[in-house]
């Protein structure tokens, strides 16, 4: 099972350095983007610092988590480990920034807590990609009328890497199938992507309730 039931629809890095050695661009450096939230007992592998630019979504919270699914047998790689909660980073001025694992990073998928959603009875994910090539931007009535998606990201290689973010706020049925606001996530361009689709649970949204499986 790829997402868990959702409503009736259903050391850091410091920021200093990343501006530094070029991770970030001039205008995010200026806009004053909080330091990246690390990995906690992880310095001793290649990490990869993540630049969130999120629009639509200030003060809400950015997570990142890895679960590798059995039940169809995922073919990310590593396969370890298979269960894991990452950091969080809280969007100021825009931007969220997470340091990871770069290992973690095949099979990742990213969360979006917002502080007006609605009781959800569960955690947004990011729609990294679906239907649309990668590097294509996605428009809002494409991405709300899009019947599939991933949350699972392929990866990268790199020490630094960034992914754009639109986050808009749409009525769906949550706790008791009484209408609440739901935040509605996804990547525009697309990034890479890994693994089969999972049907969307209404006005484009994925979701879960325990971890989005890869």
């Amino acid at each position: 099972m790829r997402t868990g039931r959702l409503p009736a629809l259903i050391g850091a890095i410091g920021l200093a350095t990343a501006i530094a050695a070029g991770s970030l661009p001039a205008a995010l450096a200026a806009s004053e983007s909080p330091a990246p939230s690390a990995s906690a007992g992880t310095t001793a592998q290649a990490q990869t610092y993540v630049t969130l630019i999120v629009k639509g979504c200030e003060g809400c919270t950015i997570g990142v988590e890895r679960g590798i699914t059995d039940e169809p047998r995922s073919t990310v790689t590593p396969r370890k480990p298979d269960h894991w909660q990452g950091p969080t980073s809280k969007v100021k001025s825009g931007v969220a920034a997470i340091i990871m694992p770069t290992a973690y990073t095949a099979g990742a998928s990213f969360t979006v807590s917002a502080p007006w959603e609605g009781d959800t009875d569960g955690m947004t994910n990011i729609v990294l990609g679906g239907g649309f090539p990668t590097g294509k931007a996605i428009t809002v009535p494409q991405a709300t009328h899009r019947k599939q998606g991933t949350a699972c990201w392929a990866g990268t290689s790199e020490m630094r890497t960034s992914i754009h973010v639109r986050v808009i706020r749409r009525k769906l049925d949550g706790i008791g199938n009484r209408k609440v606001v739901f935040p509605i996530a996804w990547a525009s361009p697309t990034v890479a992507t890994v693994g089969p689709l999972s049907p969307t649970l209404g006005k484009g949204l994925l979701g879960n309730q325990d971890m989005y499986f890869c």
